[in-house]
């Protein structure tokens, strides 16, 4: 398949019409089509509904699609690799980070192999730990920063220095607001916005026993942004999340509170083992495991 002839078939898929598309790619209409036609023939298949009135994808189109967009970030990476391999260093990282105290400590870190790679730039990717560990499987992102527990087995890890405390979110006027810290006591009454992951949520239920149940829990978050205005908002009375999540984004009207006994989540940076990195990617992780950064 010609990149080309990908490009301007998402072309179409975006502006949902042959007509605007030539008018944007600045070719005839019936050149256009007899290209989509071709890439058909090629394929073997229809990727356009042409029996109804707007332009619609058949199911093969919606999964070429999908593929083409991934076929043409891939020859972009490709050529930024070669280039790299040529001796000139540039490229792009992809870095999934949970939100905790690993957002700052990222940052600094990128901010130092930045002055030594400048033309090397970073995507972030903010999610969950499950979340990130499905992108690495389908190679969506090079690496990331994750809260344990995780299942790690088939991930190369790095264990970092930051650890992040857990502890509740709640109103300023909420009874638990001007407590040091919380037990098992206080939780017990409360409407709880839990993390979703299902290894955080066992290891909850250890933590709290049958403190902590289906019952008392209003909803479920991958990440805990949105959470923070929930609670606000007063549907539920606590969210439990780790003190970074909170604090790289402090809401006016909430304050965060410690459990008790204290519990805390360490980080690890990973990796899928066994695949290779960009030469831009392979100096970062190397840097970082060896404390060159």
């Amino acid at each position: 398949m010609n990149t080309k002839v990908l490009k301007t078939f998402l072309t179409i898929c975006r502006v949902g019409s042959v007509t605007k598309a030539a008018q944007l790619l600045y070719i005839s209409q019936p050149a256009l089509s007899r290209q989509i036609q071709d890439l058909e023939d090629e394929l073997d298949c229809k990727l356009f509904d042409r029996s109804k009135r707007q332009l619609a994808l058949t199911e093969s189109g919606f999964l070429l699609q999908q593929r083409a967009q991934e076929i043409l970030n891939l020859d972009e990476r490709t050529k930024k690799e070669l280039r790299e391999n040529a001796g000139f260093l540039s490229g792009e990282l992809r870095i999934g980070c949970v939100e905790s105290l690993a957002v700052p400590y990222l940052a600094e870190k990128f901010q130092r192999f930045h002055a030594d790679y400048p033309q090397v730039q970073f995507e972030i990717y903010s999610a969950d730990g499950d979340d990130i560990r499905s992108a690495l499987d389908h190679d969506r992102i090079d690496m990331g920063i994750v809260l344990e527990p995780i299942e790690a087995a088939k991930y190369d890890a790095i264990d970092l220095p930051i650890a992040d405390r857990w502890g509740i979110v709640v109103r300023d006027d909420s009874p638990a607001a001007s407590r040091a810290s919380v037990g098992t006591a206080e939780l017990a009454a409360m409407r709880m916005i839990l993390p979703r992951r299902a290894i955080v949520r066992n290891e909850i239920k250890t933590w709290f026993s049958d403190i902590v149940t289906d019952k008392s829990v209003v909803l479920y978050h991958n990440l805990p942004s949105l959470s923070l205005h929930f609670i606000k908002s007063g549907i539920g009375d606590a969210l439990l999340c780790v003190e970074g999540s909170y604090s790289i984004r402090s809401t006016s009207g909430l304050r965060f509170i410690p459990l008790e006994p204290q519990r805390a989540a360490r980080h690890k940076f990973v990796r899928r083992k066994n695949h290779r990195l960009s030469k831009a990617g392979e100096i970062f992780w190397s840097q970082l495991q060896n404390h060159d950064l």
